[in-house]
């Protein structure tokens, strides 16, 4: 069952990308150059479209073995939240929608799709006592999720990249907790991701556009607030401290990122929605590595972080959050110590550092 749900997405997602490129030159559908963009020609922004129907493809073939009644709940929510995401970030690739417009109708989205049965949402509902309460504070969580992850997808590979990382962490925690449901959904999402990123990786042939990043926020999002921490296993079963801080590890590098942003435009005078060339991503690149290596590295610190949760399983959630924080600030500075001198020398350092990898 895991192996058609990543196989038949995989196949899905990979013999729909030739079509949507061909379909993208024919109706002119591109996302264009701009001065924040890498690419110097238009390039199909239609990807979202195969890797929602490989999503799709991997559940639905997979939920015909599954005859588990408690399934229908959370599987009814996430198709829906799916697919009200995915033809707002398609509107947004088609007719251009304003930020204010794209926020508001996420944060709708999601606090009417935010139930779930998962670690948060219990602790949360313990912690304040409010039901409403519960869902608007996880509603934000939803929403800065969603949109930590859209901005990744700044350069080539980047963004399907991550999410196959993220999507195969909470594969692991879902089978070990024996969720069938949240184990598939992870699966289906790296097999249509993975066929989307042959096409997407440097120099990419097509885009996810705003389509495949809402909507791969959106599933991260919901696996994040979902996955449960109660298991038969004895790996994970001692302590649900170690599943919240590996949670918090898995998210916090595209996380951390989307809110020094956010902070650091608010002090600036900047709108907050307004984009720029201040990301990790953008930053690697144009300090003068390659668009192939500033992925590898990105992926090599959240790998780190994760690292760091599993090694420290009895950590209280708010101190592997500060370890985490604190890590990610001290290799932000790091980074932008060594782009403050010259160019040239940041390029070949920067070069050599990720030449070890």
């Amino acid at each position: 069952m895991f192996l058609i749900a990543v196989l038949i997405s995989f196949l899905t997602a990979f013999f729909l990308m030739p079509i949507l490129i061909k379909a993208a030159n024919k109706w002119r559908i591109y996302d264009l150059p701009s001065d924040r963009k890498l690419h110097s020609a238009g390039i199909s922004a239609l990807g979202g479209i195969g890797i929602f129907f490989g999503i799709r493809m991997g559940l639905f073939s997979s939920l015909l073995f599954i005859a588990e009644p408690t399934l229908h709940k959370s599987s009814t929510y996430l198709l829906v939240g799916m697919l009200l995401i995915f033809l707002n970030g398609l509107g947004d690739d088609l007719f251009s929608y304003s930020a204010n417009k794209k926020f508001i109708l996420q944060f709708v989205i999601c606090f009417l799709f935010v139930d779930s049965d998962g670690i948060f949402q219990q602790e949360l509902h313990h912690l304040l006592g409010s039901y409403y309460m519960t869902r608007l504070i996880l509603t934000i969580a939803l929403v800065t999720i969603i949109n930590s992850i859209n901005l990744m997808d700044g350069i080539d590979g980047l963004a399907a990249t991550m999410g196959i990382f993220i999507c195969t962490v909470f594969s692991f925690l879902n089978i070990l907790h024996e969720n069938i449901f949240l184990s598939v959904l992870s699966l289906s999402t790296i097999g249509a991701l993975g066929g989307f990123l042959y096409f997407n990786r440097n120099p990419a042939k097509i885009f996810m556009g705003d389509s495949g990043a809402l909507m791969l926020g959106f599933v991260i999002a919901f696996l994040t607030i979902s996955t449960p921490y109660k298991s038969q296993t004895y790996f994970l079963s001692h302590t649900k401290l170690h599943v919240v801080n590996i949670i918090l590890a898995t998210i916090s590098l595209p996380v951390f990122d989307v809110i020094r942003l956010f902070f650091s435009r608010l002090i600036s005078g900047a709108s907050p929605f307004n984009g720029d060339r201040n990301h990790l991503h953008h930053i690697l690149v144009d300090s003068g590595v390659s668009v192939g290596k500033s992925v590898l590295v990105i992926f090599s610190i959240a790998t780190f972080q994760l690292a760091i949760a599993v090694s420290l399983p009895f950590v209280p959630w708010y101190g592997m959050l500060s370890i985490l924080l604190i890590s990610y600030l001290v290799i932000i500075r790091f980074i932008s110590v060594i782009v403050s001198a010259e160019k040239k020398s940041v390029g070949e350092l920067l070069r050599k550092i990720t030449n070890i990898f």
